[in-house]
């Protein structure tokens, strides 16, 4: 590292002996690339033709010819020309990579395009490494994952899946919003951790000498707000899972969380189903996605199916004529691994393993076993289930919801179940301060979680959550570092 410091410096300050700056502090600009772009395709530039503009970007194209050096301006995912006299001074510093501005006529040029024929050239800011060929980037190379803000600038798929999840957030934001929730937030380090079965990342509070977590869920505190007596409350953020990562899961990934009071598990299959509807309309144009080699509708209803007849639909088997026996048999041939056998979580597991993946176009999956979570009301009509779905399309997990157990009793003794059925970094921990919290009063509520990034997997096509997460996990020693 420390030669190629050692070239960037001599680069760096042999145009600063040559009179060129090659980091000034401030530019302005009458239009940006961007700009220009969308009047350029909307086709109302002409009306400017003559006029003065002075526009900046990233240099990703520089074409010379004997009387025209033209550069190409990249800047928010949109491309502008400008055209600069061949003897110009600062043509001579400048290659791909540098960000440069222009000021000048707007003109139109003899292939009927359109440019900014510049008066004056500046250098904005000095790439001392030049930019990779646009467009010739490897995604599978160390290089993409190392170097992700390049990698956004080259890859323009890229760059579009991750603007498309920031547009997909923002749209079911307004959904939420329209519909009287208020986005409220809630602790990222935790004493407890919880709302989710899963293994946390610790750390150190020096300050009190305490081990805190990063969330895994802001569920219990989402909780806690309708306890306090907002009703409709929501959150969309970070959560942190020290698990798995592969196509399906990164460590830090985004949800969207939010609880209703006087709902339950059937109000939030509505709210999910329309507000995911409203928030590809918004981001896309639609909610028809083509996801590998199958179009998915998501226009709401989505189909609903309990989890029994999904396993006898898709799965071959009827859960209600397996023997225990038969069950551990069918997991051990399918290589689950069960740590302790209970049959409501092997018939879960056996869910997993046959169903999910055929389930492509969006569906309500309901009524699981009552071992599956310690934090959902029972039944009301059918003893040993809960009131809880999730939401599948292209073969993925998107969505989790309950009718929320709002009874303290049962809450403190399902936390209890929970440690007795599983090992102790499996199952939810006991949160005494919650349970009281609950023995306050909680309204009948409904709540949901929905996974952004698997939604935006599926809105763009994406083979792997690593292509719409901005910056994903990877190991440091798959990077060449």
């Amino acid at each position: 590292m420390d030669s190629k410091v050692a070239e960037w410096r001599k680069l760096i300050q042999s145009l600063r002996g040559a009179g060129v700056e090659p980091y000034p502090h401030s530019f302005k600009i009458t239009h940006s690339v961007k700009t220009l772009n969308e009047l350029r395709r909307q086709a109302l530039l002409d009306p400017w033709v003559g006029s003065t503009v002075t526009t900046a970007g990233r240099a990703t194209d520089i074409r010379r010819h004997p009387n025209v050096v033209f550069i190409d301006l990249y800047e928010d995912g949109a491309r502008f020309q400008i055209m600069v006299d061949p003897k110009e001074p600062l043509l001579e510093y400048i290659w791909r990579g540098d960000y440069v501005g222009a000021s000048g006529a707007l003109v139109k040029t003899q292939r009927g395009d359109y440019a900014v024929k510049a008066e004056r050239l500046f250098l904005l800011a000095k790439a001392v490494q030049s930019l990779p060929e646009w467009g010739k980037v490897d995604r599978g190379s160390p290089f993409y994952m190392r170097h992700r803000a390049v990698s956004m600038v080259l890859d323009i798929q890229l760059r579009w899946r991750i603007y498309t999840r920031a547009r997909l957030i923002q749209a079911f934001r307004e959904a939420f919003w329209r519909r009287g929730f208020v986005e409220i937030p809630t602790p990222v380090l935790q004493p407890i951790y919880g709302g989710a079965a899963a293994r946390p990342f610790t750390t150190h509070i020096w300050a009190i000498d305490e081990d805190w977590y990063l969330r895994i869920s802001p569920e219990l505190y989402l909780k806690r707000y309708i306890i306090a007596g907002f009703s409709r409350v929501f959150e969309i953020g970070p959560q942190f899972r020290n698990e798995d990562i592969d196509a399906l899961h990164n460590p830090e990934f985004w949800s969207l969380e939010a609880y209703q009071a006087y709902a339950d598990y059937n109000d939030m299959m509505r709210l999910m189903e329309e507000t995911t509807y409203e928030a590809l309309q918004a981001a896309l144009g639609t909610a028809v996605v083509k996801y590998g080699e199958s179009t998915i509708n998501f226009s709401p209803p989505w189909r609903r199916i309990t989890l029994y007849d999904a396993l006898r639909e898709f799965g071959g088997v009827d859960p209600d004529k397996l023997t225990d026996d038969e069950i551990k048999d069918r997991l051990r041939a399918l290589q689950v691994p069960l740590k302790a056998y209970n049959r409501g979580i092997a018939l879960v597991k056996l869910f997993e393993k046959l169903v999910e993946k055929k389930l492509v176009q969006p569906t309500f999956v309901y009524d699981y076993p009552e071992e599956s979570t310690p934090l959902c009301k029972p039944h009301r009509e059918k003893p040993g289930l809960v009131e809880r779905f999730e939401a599948f399309a292209g073969g993925h997990e998107l969505a989790n919801a309950y009718t929320e157990l709002n009874d303290p009793v049962k809450q403190y003794e399902f936390f209890k179940r929970e440690e007795e059925l599983f090992p102790k970094d499996e199952a939810h921990p006991l949160d005494y301060d919650f349970v009281e919290d609950l023995s306050f009063g909680m309204p009948p509520t409904g709540g949901i979680g929905i996974g952004i990034d698997r939604l935006a997997m599926i809105a763009t096509g994406a083979e792997s959550i690593k292509d719409v997460i901005p910056f994903p996990i990877v190991a440091r020693r798959e990077l060449g570092q």
